[in-house]
């Protein structure tokens, strides 16, 4: 049974269920401000990776620049010899490197003073040449650019600017801090109020903020679904209500008759006895299946989506009950709706009994197909439905005050199961003034394809 039971909740072939990553416990307040905090931070870490590029670059085109001015005026102060002489005074930005016509080195020079960036003729040590060139020998003058100027900036740059960032991102840090708190004020109050709405306390609403934002929206959304959840516990308790008084009616009446034919025995038309207890077991009857249909409508169970003629519904109804109801056109095959024919039948029922009981003479029922809506009309030419009580008829157990005598046979929930079918079909149900001066309950649906 053990494994039985293990298969039914998971089967064998289902997918396996993936593992429910971990939930953050980090507050609205504390990830507004980490997004906050990182977004600047990485924003300053662009604009700082830019502005060091374009520093480089800059700095790095002026050494290049250096260099070459510097490599002009050596190989111009060379050439003023005949010969190279065996000491030169060489002042250059960068390393000096002096090459023949064959490309060997015959004058390694390294900078005499690494602190100059720009070629400045000066007295200096001189530099020791690898052995003098012949006069008229051509020769090549290479100067290498410092990049000391250019390691210095980005340093001071980066020493600079890192406080004055981490400084900015904590700010922004700390001003998100305080102004998600605000923000979250009124939702810490919808909360707490929140939570102390029990269904015993259904009045009570949560606190709408005065800024017409998003949580102002929230709010109101909220109270709005306290009103609707306070109206269905109502109408619930109002069933409940209702739903005991009729069921306690009958079986008080079964209760005394039982207790009355036990009181005198020898004394009791017995077929007239049982005949009364099994009229009113068939009203609890009645009520208990009405009740049970109502619990399936709210439960908005979904009903069976298949074509159903109304047409031909309606002339069943119709030769159920000859002499009692009349049948106006003929629309078998073309009033067809899709949903469930058991509910659909019922709700045709219900209408024709609440027709039958207030008619004069006959009920009359007819179809019509108006573009995509089905049409179904029954009317009778009793006193009528005022127009005051057209909404509130559908309502459960409601009665008019010439419907209220329990030899009637109503229990007060025909019309409510068939507004509720109506609406669980994607229809209406409506009540109209008859052509005929009574009552007139228009169904629409919408027609199937």
């Amino acid at each position: 049974m053990g494994l039985h039971m293990a298969y039914e909740d998971e089967p064998a072939d289902a997918a396996p269920r993936r593992p429910r990553r971990p939930t953050s416990g980090l507050s609205v307040r504390a990830k507004a401000v980490l997004a906050a905090a990182g977004t600047v931070a990485f924003a300053i870490a662009l604009c700082m990776l830019a502005l060091v590029l374009a520093l480089q670059h800059n700095l790095r085109a002026s050494a290049d620049l250096d260099a070459q001015k510097a490599a002009v005026a050596i190989k111009g102060q060379l050439g003023r010899t005949q010969t190279m002489p065996k000491r030169a005074l060489i002042v250059a930005p960068g390393g000096v490197t002096i090459k023949d016509a064959s490309g060997r080195t015959v004058t390694p020079v390294a900078p005499t003073d690494p602190s100059v960036t720009k070629p400045t003729w000066r007295s200096a040590p001189p530099a020791e040449l690898a052995e003098p060139l012949g006069a008229g020998q051509p020769y090549s003058v290479k100067v290498s650019p410092s990049t000391t100027s250019l390691d210095s900036a980005t340093g001071l740059l980066l020493r600079q600017a890192a406080p004055a960032a981490a400084g900015l991102v904590l700010f922004v840090a700390g001003l998100t801090w305080l102004l998600v708190g605000r923000a979250l004020r009124p939702v810490a109050a919808m909360r707490q109020e929140f939570t102390e709405i029990t269904e015993r306390a259904l009045h009570r609403r949560v606190p709408v903020p005065r800024a017409r934002d998003e949580i102002h929206r929230l709010a109101r959304t909220m109270n709005a679904t306290l009103d609707r959840l306070q109206r269905a516990m109502t109408r619930q308790r109002q069933f409940v209500a209702d739903a005991s008084h009729e069921l306690r009616s009958p079986i008080a009446a079964v209760r005394a008759q039982l207790e009355l034919v036990l009181a005198r025995p020898s004394r009791t038309d017995w077929p007239t006895a049982v005949h009364k207890a099994l009229r009113d077991t068939d009203r609890l009857q009645a009520v208990a299946s009405d009740l049970l249909l109502l619990a399936r409508l709210d439960a908005q169970e979904a009903p069976p989506t298949a074509a159903v003629d109304l047409g031909a519904l309606a002339a069943e109804e119709v030769r159920r009950h000859p002499g009692a109801l009349t049948m106006d056109g003929d629309q078998e095959g073309v009033a067809v709706v899709t949903g469930s024919r058991v509910q659909l039948s019922r709700l045709l029922t219900n209408l024709a009994d609440n027709a039958r009981r207030h008619t004069r003479t006959t009920v009359s029922v007819s179809v019509a197909v108006e573009g995509g809506t089905v049409e179904l009309a029954v009317d009778d030419d009793g006193p009528g439905i005022p127009e005051a009580d057209r909404e509130r008829v559908f309502e459960r157990f409601t009665r008019l005050d010439d419907a209220r005598a329990r030899h009637d046979g109503g229990t007060g929930l025909g019309l409510a199961i068939a507004n509720d079918i109506a609406h669980a079909h994607g229809g209406t149900l409506t009540a109209l003034t008859s052509p005929r001066g009574g009552a007139r309950l228009l169904l629409r649906l919408p027609r199937a394809g």
